[in-house]
């Protein structure tokens, strides 16, 4: 069968057309960053290939340079596309470099053919090579489904479009023109289609993916303080729990309680006991260690579990966690509210026979806490052992 070079290039351009209306109408106007550059990517693939449609009509030189230059930028913004649903990607530094050497020396040296077609068939397949590193990096989240779904067409379009260059700098009689209807052209251009098609569904599949982390997260996250919500809490804890009774592990829970929060409230309005709830949730992070959980159980309320905690753990804790609250204020100042909080901890054991019970002598001992003076920490046995500074 025989494929007309001129004609797979007009698909293209319909194509890519197709898809750049497609994407932002089935992933919306308001999407993550993410979803903007894999939107922008198809965009300008599009605009390329219409330049170089028009090229040999209006100006060469211009609209073949544009060509290679918007091929490129497409490959920029797909590789940013993937640093933001994967995380940090290597090899950021040579992105921009090659994505303008490329076309600027396309453009510089237009006149011969051999090294044009060379350069820019090297420089764009290099640009692939970065975007299948992107993929194949490890991630602490992406799917292997859509990543492999993208990283197999554009490393075979790199493959080919590397050996377009070897031929178009080495083998200049074998392609002598640009849609010369040489096999590796061909096929070049039957890939372009093929990998625009399954780069388009692989992003469709992260940006859906992304979508369902953000729900997620949303379910489980307290919208003013970026905490873990109760119900996420209570069932992560449940888990640690079960390991805990397994392994014979120490747990420690405290249940924290901000100390006069309807005075916040009513001499600086809902305003002022919004921030301080945001402070104290600030504080709480930099308080804890890798493996505790935290979460707003309520109001002013809050519940820290502590994994495999030592005797004076809980003592410690608060003891770092109202240093770190004083140095939070001290930083707002004059606009936080000075404030404090009391405390009751519980340590897990064998008799506890489940999370409620635990949190059941937390409770006991915050009340007796704010009974016996408030800015202080409580154990369940009624010891106070950390009275507020003033």
């Amino acid at each position: 069968m025989n494929l007309d070079i001129q004609t797979l290039f007009v698909m293209m351009l319909a194509n890519v057309f197709t898809v750049s209306l497609a994407l932002p109408a089935l992933m919306g106007w308001r999407v993550s960053r993410a979803a903007r550059f894999a939107q922008g990517s198809g965009l300008v693939q599009a605009i390329g290939w219409a330049c170089f449609l028009v090229a040999r009509a209006l100006n060469d030189r211009l609209f073949s340079t544009l060509w290679i230059g918007c091929l490129g930028l497409s490959f920029v913004l797909l590789w940013r596309a993937l640093e933001l649903w994967l995380g940090p990607r290597p090899a950021r530094g040579w992105l921009l470099p090659l994505a303008l050497l490329t076309p600027l020396g396309y453009g510089l040296g237009f006149e011969h053919y051999a090294f044009r077609v060379g350069w820019s068939n090297f420089g764009l397949a290099l640009l692939m090579m970065l975007v299948c590193l992107a993929l194949v990096a490890p991630a602490p989240q992406g799917s292997w489904r859509w990543r492999g779904l993208i990283l197999a067409s554009v490393a075979a379009l790199a493959g080919v479009t590397a050996w377009r260059g070897v031929l178009g700098a080495f083998f200049t009689e074998l392609y002598p023109y640009l849609r010369a209807p040489h096999p590796v052209n061909v096929a070049a251009a039957v890939l372009n289609h093929v990998a625009l098609t399954m780069t388009t569904i692989g992003a469709l599949a992260a940006w859906r993916e992304e979508a369902e982390r953000e729900l997620k997260f949303q379910a489980e996250t307290d919208g003013l303080t970026g905490l873990m919500n109760r119900p996420a809490f209570l069932a992560r804890a449940e888990d640690m729990l079960a390991l805990a009774r397994r392994h014979r592990d120490k747990l420690s829970l405290l249940l924290i309680d901000l100390d006069h929060f309807k005075q916040i409230n009513d001499r600086g309005g809902h305003a002022a006991g919004d921030r301080a709830l945001q402070l104290f949730a600030h504080a709480l992070r930099l308080s804890l260690r890798r493996g505790d959980l935290v979460c707003r159980y309520g109001g002013e309320e809050f519940c820290v579990l502590l994994a495999r905690s030592e005797p004076g753990a809980r003592a410690l804790f608060d003891a770092r966690l109202r240093a770190a609250l004083r140095e939070q204020i001290r930083r707002e100042e004059p606009q936080a509210p000075d404030f404090s909080f009391s405390a009751g901890g519980a340590v897990f054991d064998a008799q506890d026979d489940s999370l409620d019970a635990l949190l059941r002598r937390a409770d006991a001992a915050l009340y007796r806490a704010k009974e016996g003076g408030r800015g202080r920490l409580v154990e369940d046995e009624g010891v106070p052992l950390l009275a507020r500074v003033a």
